[in-house]
């Protein structure tokens, strides 16, 4: 496979410069509105003269040729825009010219693709869904020749920053808006703002008049590499790598009278914008890494994925008018329509909450059918985090016409995955379903990697985390023939709507193929959402060559980042276990915007050596363990640096301060006295009338009032319910206790019964009572009379009630004063 690396960027950038608002850049090019018809004009030049050139050919050229993309400026007819990449005349031509714009090593580099995904010409309404889309289409080209397109990643040297010189843009657009909006607000709101022509406008809109729109998508365009703040300049390199800078020099893009002066202009704005700003400043002892933010990190997500039959793809990295676009590459694009309660997440991914669902229309999914019956099998990965292990009936992913008849659905029953397929031997609806087994409770309320295969002989199959969870498919060895066409793909719940399920969905593909279990492993290995390389410049402490230490750094939520597997690795290729010295490493911390967070700090018990014996061109892992640090300003913004206590010959071990005890926080006063829990009050109530807790009749009720009974010993969390639980257990014990002569014999010691028991025997039973639930000798107790009066009372009004002259009623009579003095609070207080 000829691999063509990009080289003589600079100069091919300015033939390659097609939009432009005005001014001395080339005209711009209206795009026409998109269209699902995407499929260009039969091809009838000259054959491919090489394997490459038909890969070129099959996955990016048929793809790129189309009118409504790049095919309507760079052909070969009109206005044959050079590189003309997209001309249909010659397939060898255009492949010589895609060459100069493409990079197969590193796909998501291109150039084609950083143009596109900057706001050249996207035929979407996502500039980073086209650069997506690119990129697939390029990945598929490179990989069509060698191993089943599986994407890989080649690190990149970060930009070199001091934290010492570390920016940071403030929150307020007020310093932004008094230097660089100045210019952007003037030259450039004709066509990046929201409020341009349509014809002409074009994000990100740095310009437009809200500044609330306007400065967030300016940050991502300004570059303070080399600024030291406060007017500092290093060597006259501030700002230079900002895109607002480096568009109008080097593409010639919208400058407003002179190229090289409205540059100087526009750097001139960069500077005075980084010199209104403080730098971090860090302890000049600690031994730091350099510095830098996670978007100036290798993109990690989707390194070494399994994608040579993904037909739909979904990562979610952006929603445009209430839309998430399908990356596959393979038309018609699968876009999906939000509606209800669903939101963007943080680092890729969307909410969906109740009601809310995102679905394709049945013309879109209806390319899922086709390719799927083309060779009668499938997949359907996702990655998902359940807010609900409790929810009966509630779908992640559905391929269906309403809950009564689908093709094909990913379910939650409980801590259960279901997968429900119509086909030759089950019902329209998909059932009976095949379900991972309750007893593994495979579904967790965490992030999870789900996978459902169908084919032919193995019929159904799942996966959990990369591992086979289920008993073998029953129904397996049908045809799925029967599928509906007119059905529609819908994620978070079904088309009806009924069926409706919460969590994350950070992605979902579908595949034309039954993935292998060995692709599963594989694309559960490869990782999900915003993932970046953070290569943290140690050079200067180690003495090695271009050495880093590495971590993958994700977007855990809108709330925090998630480090994880710290790794010593150096990007020249002549450093190698041969001649690596041994570097005792000790305590790293995650630094944050100039300052080290006191939370999260899980590698400061860190301590290693990195050896010869153990380092790989891959490097040395150096911990195993990740960690999530609190987000401050947002990915755009946070910069991170490393300390060490111990990093080669240089060492400052940073001893912790002795935590301090935080003064209780105001609230209500706790009572002294407790309550006896459930197991207390069992074990307290067969104590007192003598009856053991294994006897039958307590027993049961015991386990039956067993969740009514208290559960903490706290006085504030005593309820009505758990008196209520009391009472029915108190009772039971004494209605047994009563009823047999040898426990009422101790209970109630010279006391029978029978028709005269009362009132003769009245006071001996209240005392006996009284005496036995208060006990004796007691430092603190009430009264022996304040029960004795309310249990003869008590034994009065049921007597007068209904006459107490049999054995039977008097023996009621008596479970009844017992249960009212056992089931007390004088029992229950503990």
């Amino acid at each position: 496979m000829n691999v063509t690396h990009i080289t003589g960027l600079a100069a091919l950038a300015a033939s390659f410069a097609l939009t432009a608002c005005g001014g001395a850049g080339a005209p711009t090019t209206t795009n026409p509105a998109p269209s699902q018809t995407v499929t260009a004009d039969a091809y009838t030049g000259p054959p491919a003269a090489t394997a490459d050139v038909t890969a070129f050919q099959v996955n990016f050229w048929n793809n790129v040729r189309v009118q409504n993309r790049c095919g309507q400026c760079h052909n070969a007819t009109s206005p044959a825009q050079m590189p003309n990449f997209a001309r249909s005349d010659d397939v060898n031509l255009a492949y010589a010219q895609a060459n100069t714009v493409v990079n197969l090593a590193t796909p998501s580099t291109s150039l084609i693709v950083t143009k596109v995904s900057g706001g050249h010409n996207c035929w979407l309404a996502d500039n980073g869904a086209c650069g997506q889309i690119l990129t697939t289409w390029i990945s598929n080209w490179a990989g069509a020749a060698g191993a089943a397109s599986a994407t890989t990643v080649q690190l990149q040297a970060p930009p070199d920053q001091s934290v010492g010189q570390s920016l940071n843009f403030p929150a307020a657009a007020t310093d932004y808006q008094q230097t660089v909006y100045t210019l952007t607000s003037k030259y450039c709101v004709r066509c990046h703002s929201t409020t341009a022509d349509p014809s002409v406008e074009q994000s990100p809109y740095h310009a437009d008049p809200s500044l609330a729109i306007a400065y967030p998508a300016a940050i991502p365009k300004i570059d303070f590499t080399g600024c030291a703040g406060s007017g500092g300049n290093n060597a006259g390199t501030c700002g230079t790598n900002s895109r607002l800078y480096q568009r109008l020099l080097t593409d010639n893009h919208n400058c407003w009278d002179n190229c090289a002066s409205d540059a100087a202009q526009m750097l001139a704005q960069i500077q005075a914008f980084a010199a209104m700003l403080t730098p971090a400043n860090i302890d000049p002892s600690l031994v730091t890494s350099k510095a830098l933010s996670l978007t100036q990190g290798t993109i990690a997500s989707g390194a070494s994925r399994y994608d040579a039959d993904t037909i739909a793809k979904y990562e979610f990295q952006s929603v445009v008018n209430n839309t998430t676009f399908d990356t596959s590459g393979i038309d018609p694009s699968a876009d999906l329509t939000i509606s209800g309660n669903v939101t963007l997440a943080g680092g890729w991914g969307i909410n969906v909450g109740a009601g809310g669902k995102a679905q394709a229309t049945t013309q879109a999914s209806q390319k899922i059918y086709n390719f799927i019956q083309a060779t009668g099998e499938f997949s359907v990965e996702a990655w998902v985090a359940p807010a609900l292990v409790a929810a009966d009936k509630s779908y992640m992913v559905s391929y269906s016409g309403g809950d009564t008849t689908r093709n094909f659905t990913l379910g939650q029953t409980n801590q259960d995955y279901d997968f429900m397929l119509r086909n030759s031997n089950t019902a329209l609806t998909g059932l009976p379903q095949l379900q991972t087994p309750n007893a593994a409770m495979a579904l967790q309320a965490s992030l999870q990697h789900v996978v459902l295969t169908y084919d032919a002989v193995n019929g159904r199959q799942i996966y959990v985390n990369g591992v086979a969870v289920g008993p073998p498919d029953p129904q397996k060895g049908g045809t799925i023939s029967t599928w509906d066409s007119t059905f529609a793909l819908v994620l978070g719940n079904e088309v009806s709507g009924d069926r409706s399920w919460q969590g994350l969905i950070k992605f979902v593909a579908i595949h034309s193929r039954a993935m292998s279990a060995a692709q599963v492993m594989q694309n559960f290995n490869a990782g999900v959402g915003e993932r970046y390389y953070e290569l943290f410049n140690v050079s200067t402490v180690t003495g090695v060559s271009q050495s880093y230490v590495m971590f993958t750094v994700s977007q855990y939520d809108s709330y925090g980042y998630l480090f994880y597997q710290p790794t010593f690795i150096s990007l020249d290729p002549t450093v190698t276990s041969s001649n690596l010295p041994s570097i005792p490493v000790q305590g790293i911390r995650i630094g944050l915007n100039g300052g080290v967070p006191q939370v999260g700090q899980a590698y400061i018990p860190l301590k290693t050596t990195i050896t010869p014996a153990n380092y790989t061109p891959q490097g040395e892992v150096l911990s195993s363990i990740g960690t999530v640090i609190g987000l401050q300003g947002g990915p755009l913004t946070d910069q991170f640096f490393l300390t060490f206590d111990v990093l080669g010959s240089h060492s400052n071990v940073v001893v912790e301060a002795a935590p301090s005890m935080p003064a209780p926080a105001p609230g209500p006063v706790a009572a002294d006295v407790g309550v006896r829990t459930f197991a207390q009050v069992n074990s307290t109530l067969s104590v007192l009338t003598g009856v053991p807790t294994t006897d039958p009749n307590v027993s049961a009720t015991y386990l039956a009032v067993q969740q009514q009974l208290p559960a903490t010993p706290t006085l504030e969390a005593f309820s009505s319910a758990n008196q209520v639980g009391i009472a029915q257990l108190a009772i039971q014990y004494c209605n047994v206790m009563v009823n047999n002569p040898t426990y009422s014999s101790v209970v109630l010691p010279g006391v029978t019964f029978s028709g005269s028991t009362y009132p003769g025997s009245t006071s001996a039973i209240t005392t006996a009572l009284a005496a036995r639930v208060l006990g004796s000798s007691l430092h603190s107790q009430p009264a022996a009379s304040t029960v004795t009066t309310e249990l003869t009372s008590l034994i009065n009004n049921l007597c007068t009630t209904s006459a107490c002259n049999t054995t039977a009623r008097a023996q009621a009579v008596t479970a009844a004063a017992c249960a009212t003095a056992f089931g007390s609070a004088d029992m229950l207080i503990n």
